[in-house]
């Protein structure tokens, strides 16, 4: 069984994985201070999902807070005995993703690579986190670039700081554009504002491409908007996870290849 972790911006989410991803959680990432606090997790979710520490055979881990990186690769180790296999972009990916320049988010990889399995590129696979992204695959499945903008709850947590009579807003589904107070105003914006943006990127890209794209969601945020989408998406929960134990088969056929040429 392989333990599937990512550290985002937001959340650590975890998996177990043994054929198939059978249990899930997270934690604000806020609330990882020490390795105490990492222990007691692990325990719980164990705990949680009727499973113990020795059956866990290894660990596929994924960042993209490099601060919080060595308190969970020191953490996983000390509790599962192994030193956990850490993605990152120079890893063996089956696709090609030469052509963007700069700092590419292992998590937007995990996705594609996730998303790909399920579905023929060309692809727009669209992460509601604490950024939204917009990945592109097009029809020859290489990642070619994509979109970057304010998650939802962080445009919130935005637009109350930077003026004076707004307030918290905690994001959830809306049902009419037309807001009747303050806090409805607020959430129409969120909600109808992040459907309709992605709406018009859908329409932008597949004519980029040239090229009808199917669209696959995924992210914390994405339950809440999708019913405010009017177009055909594919709603992947655990696409990262997914990604994750994609990388977690691979590790175990090269290890078995080796041992097989011994």
């Amino acid at each position: 069984m392989i333990l599937l972790l990512n550290i985002g911006n937001t959340n650590l989410t975890c998996g177990l994985y043994r054929q198939r991803i059978f249990a899930d959680d997270y934690i604000p990432i806020r609330q990882l201070t020490g390795e105490k606090e990492v222990f007691r997790f692990f325990h719980r979710f164990l705990q949680n999902s009727d499973v113990s520490m020795d059956e866990i055979e290894g660990t596929v881990l994924s960042s993209v807070v490099p601060e919080k990186t060595a308190l969970l690769r020191h953490a996983a180790e000390s509790m599962f005995h192994s030193e956990p296999l850490l993605i990152c972009r120079q890893t063996d990916w089956e696709f090609d993703s030469s052509t963007y320049s700069g700092v590419l988010g292992t998590d937007r990889l995990l996705c594609c690579s996730a998303a790909l399995q399920k579905y023929p590129p060309p692809l727009i696979v669209v992460d509601f986190g604490t950024a939204t992204t917009l990945n592109v695959i097009d029809e020859t499945r290489a990642f070619t670039g994509g979109v970057i903008l304010p998650g939802v709850t962080t445009g919130l947590r935005a637009l109350v700081s930077g003026t004076s009579q707004l307030h918290d807003v905690s994001f959830r589904k809306l049902n009419s554009a037309i807001g009747k107070n303050t806090t409805e105003c607020m959430l129409s914006g969120a909600t109808f504002g992040t459907a309709y943006m992605l709406e018009g990127f859908r329409k932008r890209i597949q004519q980029e491409l040239g090229a009808v794209a199917t669209v696959v969601v995924t992210g914390g945020n994405a339950k809440d908007v999708i019913p405010s989408l009017n177009f055909s998406i594919h709603y992947e929960p655990t696409l990262l996870l997914e990604g994750l134990a994609l990388q977690a088969n691979r590790l175990r056929m090269a290890s078995e290849n080796k041992v097989k040429a011994l």
